[in-house]
């Protein structure tokens, strides 16, 4: 082996292990990158659900957030179902709305009741003057709603009004669309009704309760206003290159007949 020979090989041996050197500072390289990715990737997925959620300013509205999230599939299936004509799906958001507000409305006037979470103490009046003859408490009728039932008959009555009460309130009404609408509308409603009424009776703060009651009302109601525009759909079908609409004449020859079979199906 001659001397260019030796150069030649020990320029190749060197040549070979910059190349081998450069390569496993690459792989050292990518396996830091790859571990900054992943690092990256796990920080990311820790935080997603937290950086999404909107925190409003509102206890009230934080929780009907919540609420909503897990709820609104149930009420958005069974009134898409009702594809029938419109007047089933308003029958549905009526009854719906109607039932909600009835639901609630037990619960706010316990909130605001004498000794209920809501009640602000009076202040003694020190003007007021002891007038048996002219005291309105003593000669004005009683208030029905205020009336405790003590005796065991009263109890059951009570007990059978507060039951028809606490019922599903429907419309008085022949329309087959009508009991439809207010058929499905129950079907939802039972499948959330103890969620927003466990989530309104939680909140103690007037003002937190009054915005959950409020925008309670307006987002089932703009959700009711979506799901009918996601509902629109033209009445005209998609043509096709190869199937003739209603207004073309089938093609003469052997497929005519199986042309005017399929228009007669549709």
């Amino acid at each position: 082996m001659n001397i260019e020979e030796k150069r030649l090989r020990k320029l190749v041996r060197a040549g070979i292990h910059v190349i081998s050197e450069r390569r496993n500072q690459q792989e050292s390289e990518e396996h830091r990158l790859r571990d900054v990715i992943r690092y990256l990737i796990s920080e990311v997925k820790g935080t997603t659900n937290v950086a999404n959620r909107v925190i409003h300013k509102n206890s009230g509205i934080n929780a009907l957030d919540t609420l909503l999230k897990n709820i609104i599939k149930l009420i958005e299936d069974p009134y898409k179902d009702l594809s029938s004509n419109e007047l089933q799906r308003k029958s549905f958001r009526y009854h719906f709305l109607i039932n909600f507000k009835n639901a609630l409305a037990p619960i706010k006037v316990n909130k605001y009741a004498p000794g209920g979470a809501l009640t602000e103490q009076d202040e003694p009046d020190p003007d007021i003057s002891i007038e048996i003859e002219d005291d309105d408490d003593i000669n004005a009728p009683p208030d029905p709603s205020k009336f405790i039932p003590a005796r065991p008959e009263d109890e059951e009555k009570a007990k059978e009004e507060k039951e028809k009460e606490e019922g599903f309130i429907k419309l008085d009404t022949d329309d087959p669309n009508v009991q439809q609408g207010a058929a499905f509308a129950e079907k939802a409603w039972a499948k959330v009704e103890k969620q927003i009424q466990t989530v309104y009776e939680e909140l103690i703060a007037p003002e937190d309760a009054k915005a959950f009651y409020d925008y309670g009302l307006t987002n089932l109601k703009l959700y009711f206003d979506k799901f009918e525009d996601e509902m629109a759909i033209t009445d005209e079908e998609p043509g096709s290159p190869d199937y003739p609409t209603r207004e073309e004449s089938p093609p003469a020859g052997p497929l005519a007949e199986v042309y005017e079979i399929n228009l007669n199906l549709i």
